[in-house]
């Protein structure tokens, strides 16, 4: 198929084959149907970047920022940037009866990569705040430690614009959109 071809014309045109092949790879690891950034083995697919989250509710409805009317729900959202850093919240209210509103916030900041199917998402720092109107001794804030900030390994998958993450605990699992 290559013969005739100049060294240089030769090396050319492996690079395009190699070019086409990781593509098709990409595309059937379940990276989405956008082109991803390959940079670097772990890189995160510009399909990928940007704000995904979802929304869980019973009673009343909690919006994104924390804002909550009574009722119970919650919250998940991961930021993915193209350099590789990401975000993660979680955000929990429930309205006890005879005793309040309880309402929770996890952040999580550090690095993403992702191989194939496979997302690892790798905390830094983070840190947790609790308004709990049923024992005011446990509001406050409060920085995670080392031991708190374990990565976490997530099954991933694009499909008609929303994204599917899969963990084994099943803490984040769900059908994410785009904000």
């Amino acid at each position: 198929m290559l013969r005739g071809l100049s060294h240089h014309a030769y090396g050319a045109a492996l690079i395009v084959l190699a070019g086409w092949l990781t593509f098709g790879a990409t595309e059937a690891a379940g990276l989405g149907k956008g082109p991803a950034i390959r940079a670097r083995h772990g890189a995160v697919p510009v399909a990928l970047v940007g704000k995904w989250g979802f929304a869980a509710t019973s009673g009343e409805y909690c919006d994104p920022l924390g804002a909550c009317a009574p009722g119970s729900g919650g919250s998940i959202s991961f930021t993915f940037r193209q350099d590789g850093r990401a975000e993660y919240s979680l955000f929990q209210s429930s309205l006890i009866d005879g005793c309040g509103q309880v309402q929770t916030l996890t952040l999580k900041t550090g690095t993403v990569t992702v191989n194939g199917s496979t997302l690892l998402f790798m905390p830094k720092a983070g840190s947790y705040k609790s308004v709990n109107g049923c024992r005011p001794d446990l509001t406050g804030s409060w920085k995670f430690g080392t031991g708190d900030l374990k990565p976490v390994s997530f099954d991933w998958q694009l499909e008609d614009g929303q994204l599917s993450l899969v963990d084994p605990g099943g803490e984040a699992s769900g059908i994410y959109s785009r904000r």
